[in-house]
Order: C-alpha cells, then structure tokens, then sequence
C-alpha cells in the first residue's frame, strides 16, 4: 500500500512511514519473506530493497533448533536468500516421496558397513506390519465419509511406512490444496452452524456459543488440552496452530466457504501475527488476520496492539507529539503524567520515601510507558508482554541518539551510539551531570524481564 505502482497504493500512509522510518523501529520477518517467495523473481531485488528502506536491517525469525523468535541485524537484501524457497516448495509438493527421501539420506556410501547397516534397520523398522485401527466406521456419515477417508488409511495391513507416508502425504494436500483445506471447513460446518459461534457474529462472546455446539467443550479447553497432552510444546507451535484452528474450526472467515484460502496462506498469516507480537503494534488492512490475531493475542496474554490502516494513521499526531524534542516541554509532561497517570504500585521504603510506579498514556520518546518516582528521582522505563520483554541494541541506538539530540553529549564527552565503542555489558550507556540533576541511560530489570531505563536523580 505505499508502493507507488501498487493499485491500493495510499499516499498518507507512505508519507507516514517516511516519517516515522527514522524516530521507530519499523521490523520485518520472515513472514514477508514467504510473501515475496511465491511472487514473480524478477520483482524480489526491487521490492527487498524498497522494503529495506523501512525496515533497514530489524530482522526476526524463528530458530527450530533453539525453538524461540531471534532478533536479528540482518537487512531484506542478505536474509531472502537465506533460505532456499525451491527446496521447501518441492517439500511440499504432493508428488514429494517422504520414504524415499528418508531412505536417500541413508544412501550415501554402499561400502560403508555402519551406513548399510543402518540403512537396513531403517528398512526393516518401516516394513514393520502393525493393525490398523483407523479402519472407516461405518457408522460415519456419507457426507463426512470421503473426507475420513482421506484423512485416515484405509488399508487393512499397515506398515510404519506406509502410515507415515499416508499422514504426511495427506499434511502436504491440505498445506498447498485449498481444496482439501475447504473440504474440511466444509465438514465442521455441516457438522455445527457456523452462524452460532462464529466471531463475527457473536465477538468475544465466541468461545460460549462455541461450547454450546461442539459437546459442551469450549474452543479455548480443546487447544489447552492438546497443548497440556503434548511435553514440551514450544510457544510457537502453539500459537501458529491456535491462529490456524480458528480458520479451520471456521471460527473466523477470510472469505466465504467457496473462495477460501489455502492452509498455506492462513499459516503465512499466523506467522505475521506471531513475529508481530514481539512488536508494539500489528498494522494490517486484512480484516481476517487482525481477528486471529486478537483471539490468538488474547488466548497467550500478548498486549500488542491491533491497527489497521485508518487507525494507524490516526495515530500519527501520538507518534509525533511523544518525540521529546524540548527539555522544557518534557519535564512538563514528565511532571504531568507523574502526578496524573493511572498508579499501579505503591512501595514504602520509608515512612518518608515512597516508590510510586505509574502507567503513563504519554509514551516518552515512543519507549517510555512507565513512571517509577519518589521524593528525590524518576526513572522512566519500558514494560511489555512477556514474549517481547526484552531489549534490541538498535532500539537502544536508537533512544541514544534521541537523548543526544535533547541533551547534548554526555559528561564523558561520548555522542551518538556507535556499535563498535559502545559495550553492550556496560549497564550505564550515557551519564549527564548538571548542576541539580544527574542523569543516567542505560538497562535494568523491569517485571519479568529487561528494558533500557532513564533515571533522573536530583541532587541533595
């Protein structure tokens, strides 16, 4: 929407973000990157480098082996070619053979006695004969039928092999068929009224009606018993399969039945909305992402705020006007929103010194959402969800290069952040004194995690 040549393309929004680019940290994932993979390769170079613009090199994506999001200093232009976008769309291609490619990482070296013999058990582990008891019910309905039967083997003598290669055969149809992804929502709604629980008509209130339809089980008590009944299921996992049940289970509806999208669209979203909550806000004009993206929010307590376009621009007098650019003008407001703001906490130290913690609406140089004063200082500091209770170095060049900017270079003579001189074990990251004040930045702990703080002590 603010590329020039794109047919939805929206002036005031791209004037916003040429605003913003350099006063926020704009991120990208590697969500976008699945985006641009299934467009035409003689645009990625352009749009990677338009991307870069705003996102510069604010980079997040999901480590499986470690089984947790990583930031990353990595710009669109480097990270797209990371990843083999061929590799993964042969892997999920239906003509894609799982046991031969199983079988071939064994096959590297026939003269090689550990090798063949390890091939060999592997053979013989999946030439393995056990029972099947999927066998269709006859009970089943002919409407429901076809799809069971897709859905489970209905061979009567199963190997381990065969089996594996059945339910991964049938993930990849459902992953890349919109068909087979339709004929399953078709199912869960013959099965119960749409219209009775679905989130647009009945909102928060969705999970109840759920209930009601679906053997007094709410749709929420049927994903927290999976996650319980599985050990160790990782935070991103849960959240990519929550945020997809809700299409499946057609608790929300991109589109109607006979235009839906595919599985693999819906798990792209989910993916937007998973990197997105390590973010302050998720801005987006697709109306079914933002509502899977609040149920999902909700379910794993992620305060990230939800915009689409018109609110976000709407919001630009905020961005702009919590830009500190008046020391005058900032200790006013910091006065105001001490005295004023919503209190949270209240700790006597003393009977004379008491630490009052407050929630600020004014977000002090757009990080700043918490107030933490007494008789003689305040310290300003971040607080956000669990998930995203962390630092970013940029994010702290950042807010280093604003205080510069307001306050000049600090009583070491050190300026603007630069990656190589400045440590990131040094707790203090710029030290101002003046006559009455003493003035620190740097990180500390908040609640449950870390975040950079300013700290102002008056002199006694």
């Amino acid at each position: 929407m603010i590329k020039e040549d794109n047919k939805s393309f929206n002036s005031d929004l791209r004037e916003l973000m040429d605003e913003l680019k350099d006063i926020l940290i704009f991120t990208y994932s590697h969500a976008h990157h699945l985006d641009l993979s299934n467009s035409l390769q003689e645009y990625w170079q352009k749009d990677l480098e338009f991307l870069e613009t705003y996102v510069k090199d604010h980079y997040f994506n999901y480590n499986p082996l470690k089984k947790d999001a990583e930031c990353l200093l990595a710009k669109p232009t480097e990270s797209f070619y990371d990843t083999d976008f061929t590799v993964y769309k042969n892997y999920l291609n239906p003509d894609f053979d799982i046991m031969e490619s199983l079988l071939n990482e064994y096959d590297i070296d026939e003269d090689d006695e550990i090798i063949k013999t390890h091939n060999e058990i592997f053979k013989n582990l999946l030439n393995l004969s056990i029972p099947n008891l999927f066998v269709t019910n006859e009970n089943i309905e002919d409407s429901q039928k076809s799809l069971v039967e897709r859905f489970l083997p209905s061979q009567e003598n199963l190997t381990i092999g065969n089996l594996t290669s059945h339910f991964f055969n049938y993930g990849q149809r459902l992953f890349s068929d919109k068909e087979e992804f339709k004929s399953l929502k078709k199912m869960i709604s013959e099965y119960a009224d749409t219209d009775k629980y679905s989130f647009e008509k009945w909102k928060d209130q969705y999970d109840e009606k759920f209930k009601e339809n679906f053997q007094g089980k709410s749709f929420t008590e049927i994903m927290q018993q999976l996650f319980d009944s599985v050990p160790n299921y990782n935070e991103y996992d849960k959240f990519i399969l929550f945020f997809s049940c809700l299409e499946g289970y057609n608790i929300t509806k991109d589109k109607p039945l006979r235009k839906s999208q595919g599985y693999d669209s819906i798990h792209t979203d989910a993916n937007h909305a998973w990197y997105a909550s390590f973010s302050d806000f998720l801005v987006s004009d697709d109306k079914g992402l933002r509502a899977k993206a609040y149920i999902t929010y909700k379910f794993f307590n992620i305060e990230t705020e939800i915009f689409n376009v018109d609110d976000f621009l709407k919001y630009k007098i905020n961005f702009l006007q919590q830009e500190e650019v008046s020391w005058k003008a900032f200790v006013e407001k910091l006065l105001h929103e001490s005295e004023n703001s919503l209190i949270i906490e209240k700790n006597a130290i003393t009977q004379d010194e008491v630490f009052v913690t407050v929630k600020n609406e004014h977000h002090f140089f757009n990080y700043f959402n918490r107030i933490l004063h007494s008789t003689n200082s305040v310290i300003l500091y971040c607080q956000r969800s669990f998930n995203s209770n962390f630092i970013m170095y940029k994010e702290g060049q950042l807010l280093t290069n604003k205080l510069i900017n307001l306050l000049g270079s600090d009583s070491n003579d050190m300026h603007y952040y630069d990656f190589e001189k400045d440590s990131d074990k040094n707790e203090v990251i710029r030290h101002w004194l003046t006559e009455e004040l003493e003035i620190i930045f740097g990180y500390a702990q908040n609640n449950g995690g870390i975040c950079y703080c300013l700290e102002l002590l008056l002199k006694k």
